[in-house]
């Protein structure tokens, strides 16, 4: 193991053991409430990444995250389900309606594609809003149960009805997710996935289904949101299809996702959780911000852009080399003889 991998490795540790460590260090609820957030947005964002891997951009995210939320609720609500049995049901039921969109949705590429992505996530949330008769319609769905307690050798019944509870089963559970995603990206399917991305057709002569692999990556990225949108759910204990910058659901979410993702660096599997911990925390550390909040994002977006193309995860790198410093002399000299 050479010294940039054991520094990675002991980075990761560093940052598991700080995770694990919040609830003792930070003793207020509302920022339990804010990690909690920016947890279930980590996964919504890096699910989005993954959907990016075959060089595709998803705008509608938000909408199947809607469905495995809806999803979750209902089945404990009117099944009575446990939230342990409903939470991946609600996954495996946007995982199953994104493998059914996928084959007529990938028939097209590009732009093309995120436009469907986000005329679908639209539909979800009216159909949502005008089925009364299961979801109560625009009223929104609310007593939505908190998980289910749970007992464990030498530790006993854990209940979730707290901040600090739900915070370590969100940190559990979500910390699960991008592990699978992370084996997956680093496995040989990975590696195709990079090659579709690359050049599909080239990928396509060597005997590749790239229909396939784009239908199974979005079927897994969906599963994912879905699980995120359950998560929500069942923390919040309502839900609303309304289409307000506050409402998880709402397009919002899939534009930050997007926004989180770009600013990290969608180069590398850490971009979207960094972007997401950010400028999350960034409205939240300077309150009078948090309204101005899309256009914060937009402007550290721009200058990500910009001044580091690859996100902030280059950064060290950029640094290393001098780059950010030469890019910034080059256009102050470009300035001075303009």
């Amino acid at each position: 193991m050479n010294k940039k991998q054991l520094s990675k490795n002991l980075s990761i540790v560093a940052l598991i053991v700080f995770l694990c460590l919040v609830p003792v260090i930070i003793k207020s609820n509302y920022w339990l409430h804010v990690f909690i957030i920016i947890a279930i947005n980590i996964l919504v964002a890096v699910s989005l990444r993954t959907i990016f891997l075959t060089g595709e951009v998803c705008l509608g995210i938000a909408g199947f995250m809607l469905l495995g939320g809806y999803a979750s609720a209902l089945l404990t609500l009117k099944a009575g389900l446990s939230f342990w049995v409903a939470m991946p049901l609600g996954g495996l039921f946007a995982a199953a309606v994104a493998l059914v969109l996928g084959y007529p949705f990938f028939r097209v590429r590009g732009i093309y594609f995120a436009i469907l992505t986000l005329v679908i996530a639209v539909i979800f949330q009216y159909v949502a809003g005008y089925w009364d008769s299961l979801t109560t319609g625009w009223h929104g769905l609310t007593n939505i149960p908190f998980p289910d307690p749970i007992t464990l050798p030498l530790i006993g019944t854990i209940t979730f009805d707290t901040h600090v509870a739900y915070y370590y089963l969100s940190f559990v559970i979500i910390g699960l997710s991008l592990l699978i995603l992370y084996r997956m990206e680093q496995s040989r399917i990975g590696t195709v996935w990079g090659a579709i991305k690359e050049s599909d057709g080239l990928a396509q002569s060597v005997g590749i289904n790239i229909i396939w692999h784009k239908i199974f990556i979005f079927s897994i990225a969906c599963f994912f949101s879905g699980i995120a949108g359950s998560l929500f759910a069942h923390y919040v204990h309502a839900l609303s299809p309304a289409n307000n910058p506050g409402n998880q659901f709402a397009i919002w979410t899939s534009l930050y996702a997007i926004v989180y993702m770009v600013v990290g660096g969608e180069a590398s599997f850490a971009g979207p959780i960094i972007g997401a911990a950010l400028l999350m925390i960034i409205p939240e550390l300077a309150r009078p911000l948090q309204e101005f909040r899309p256009l914060v994002n937009g402007g550290v977006m721009i200058l990500i852009v910009f001044f580091m193309p690859g996100g902030l995860t280059r950064l060290p790198d950029i640094i290393r080399h001098g780059k950010l410093f030469g890019r910034l002399r080059k256009n102050k000299t470009n300035e001075v003889y303009s």
